[in-house]
């Protein structure tokens, strides 16, 4: 891709480039040099070529009073609000195959600042080992790029080309792909495309063509998507990602809140410009709306735009029924939960609809039961639904033993795709709540504006007080895994389980994933359902009972069986305990 965004170095000097259309006058800042005038060039950029410097020269930009980075900088001193480092692009790695087949994708999310003690690239690439011993395949990396301060979850970013300073510079990000790689493990990055953080969000200064002040998002107001270099910079944000860092997909956060009339083009032209760049790239939405358009498949199953969506209406339906706790649209007590999960298992979502209908996040937009399950990536918990309560805590800690081995079965051996934050391999107790770190007079209003969302977007009931402050220091160390929990003789059974597991899939699921699903069918029974999914090269079935007490039921195991819980097979009739299921495959 041909990038109009950047600064662009050749043998003698440094081209520097701002999109600023509405600025009367534009001046680059060199920290080591004068300030210099920029001249109007086309298409609302300015530009000057100053021969004499290179690779490693700090600048920034001043527009009238305002003085900020570059909003396409590829590396930060200081931070966001810091100088922005002229760098050349990283060289490709000339990889043309995935290193692993998406069907075979076992994922664990990751947040770099938490995961290790350290809290950088370096850090982590030091310990994938444990994620590839523990049967994942896949590491999700929420956002790394640029943020205020030294904490955030990543979701707050302003500078979305620059890997964020506190986690390493941009060749240990790349370093930590590529050891990743080496490992057999695939590396997918969380990015955010819907809004800019609102802190040092210095381009509503100078380009407020960038923005779209009649629609509104929960974090401030929406981009611009109508316009198409606005377009274009976001284009060129996922080609480098894919081809610089060598990544292989990318998470797109929330796309539901790119509401402006060209939103829908904007996405699809984004999976087209990806593939070009990238075929074999993982494309994931976060989509509230169940678009099933956006996951379409062609003749030979393969994706035509995106790979697959987060499934929220999974995590939803069996999040109420194994903690009973009234949320995500189950304060509704007429909602029949067992009919929920059924659908969810057979269709992949729970809540879809007309294509032109709305979606409240509790009704749907397209139907999904034409899509394969390998469209849906499937969880129990997640960075939102750990870190959105007031506690933070986990699973682990808010539901029995028997309770979590159910939910981790259920993700394994169903074949939409499984997802978990890290240390759920292991049941770790540990909390994982928000932080962030700016200045007080804006962390008072982040602190207020905390309670105020999880009251209203979350549900929960709240006194000042109640949460921890985000700003604090300790509530990002309170966030770090344990490792040493690790050695626990219980996280060690824990870790072993999910071992099991995860070569259970790897034996019965894999190998009906690589052939094309024609069809899924279920049957309730009281609480208990059987989900059978016919794939070319075969079936998997499963039965499961997600109540507290035991049940009869009329199913005939027709293989070897691999099971969570307690069953008996007694002629026709299949006994399962209470949190229970049991899987089993038959080929062609």
């Amino acid at each position: 891709m041909e990038y109009r965004f950047g600064p662009v170095v050749d043998d003698r000097a440094v081209t520097f480039r701002l999109y600023a259309p509405s600025a009367a006058g534009a001046h680059l800042v060199l920290k080591d040099g004068p300030e210099v005038p920029l001249r109007k060039a086309v298409d609302g950029f300015w530009t000057v070529r100053i021969e004499g410097i290179s690779v490693g020269a700090r600048y920034r930009f001043r527009v009238g009073k305002h003085e900020f980075p570059d909003l396409a900088s590829r590396q930060q001193e200081g931070g966001s609000a810091g100088w922005s480092i002229v760098r050349r692009p990283l060289e490709p790695s000339g990889r043309n195959e995935p290193i692993a087949p998406w069907q075979e994708a076992v994922f664990c999310e990751v947040h770099v600042g938490a995961a290790t003690p350290e809290g950088t690239f370096s850090a982590l690439a030091q310990r994938l080992e444990h994620f590839r011993d523990a049967g994942y395949t896949t590491l999700e990396l929420m956002p790394v790029a640029t943020f205020p301060g030294t904490r955030n979850w990543g979701y707050d970013g302003t500078l979305l080309f620059a890997p964020a300073e506190p986690y390493g510079t941009p060749e240990e990000l790349r370093a930590l792909v590529d050891r990743a790689h080496e490992l057999g493990l695939c590396i997918i990055l969380d990015v955010v495309y819907n809004h800019f953080g609102s802190n040092d969000n210095f381009a509503r200064d100078y380009v407020p063509e960038w923005f779209s002040e009649q629609v509104e998002t929960p974090w401030g107001p929406g981009i611009n998507f109508e316009n198409p270099l606005v377009r274009q910079f976001y284009f060129e944000n996922t080609c480098m990602w894919l081809t610089e860092f060598d990544l292989d997909g990318l998470r797109f956060d929330a796309v539901h809140e790119i509401k402006t009339d060209a939103g829908n083009q904007f996405l699809f032209e984004l999976a087209d410009v990806a593939r070009r760049e990238k075929p074999s790239a993982k494309l994931i939405v976060e989509n509230v709306n169940n678009a099933a358009s956006l996951l379409t498949r062609d003749d030979n199953n393969e994706p035509v735009h995106y790979t697959a969506q987060w499934d929220d209406d999974i995590h939803h339906v069996v999040h109420y029924l194994v903690t009973g706790e009234k949320r995500n649209g189950y304060e509704d007590l007429s909602r029949d939960a067992i009919a929920d999960l059924e659908k969810g298992l057979r269709d992949g979502f729970v809540h879809d609809g007309e294509a032109d209908g709305h979606s409240d996040g509790h009704t749907g937009g397209e139907p999904g039961s034409d899509l394969p399950p390998e469209a849906f990536v499937g969880f129990v918990q997640n960075h939102d639904q750990i870190g959105n309560r007031r506690d933070g805590k986990r699973l682990a800690e808010r539901i029995s033993a028997e309770k979590l081995d159910f939910v981790q079965f259920l993700a394994m051996l169903a074949p939409h795709l499984p997802l978990f934050f890290m240390g759920e391999e292991a049941h770790l107790r540990s909390t994982f709540t928000f932080f962030v770190d700016l200045p007080e007079d804006a962390a008072k209003a982040t602190r207020d504006g905390r309670y105020d969302q999880m009251r209203e977007m979350f549900g929960e009931e709240l006194n000042d007080g109640d949460l921890p402050d985000p700003n604090a220091p300790e509530t990002l160390e309170m966030s770090k895994l344990p490792w040493q929990e690790f050695e626990l003789p219980e996280r060690q059974a824990s870790l072993e389980r999910f071992r099991q597991l995860a070569a259970w899939r790897r034996d019965l699921v894999w190998p009906l994933l690589k052939t094309k699903c024609l069809s899924a069918t279920s049957t309730r029974q009281g609480p208990c359902i059987i989900v059978t999914w016919e794939f070319a090269a075969g079936w998997i079935t499963m039965a499961l009972n997600s109540s507290d007490w035991a049940h009869d039921i009329a199913c005939t195991i027709r293989a070897m069986p691999v099971a969570t819980g307690r069953f008996d097979q007694n002629g026709e009739t299949l006994r399962l305990g209470a949190w229970s299921a049991v899987a089993w495959t038959t080929a062609r």
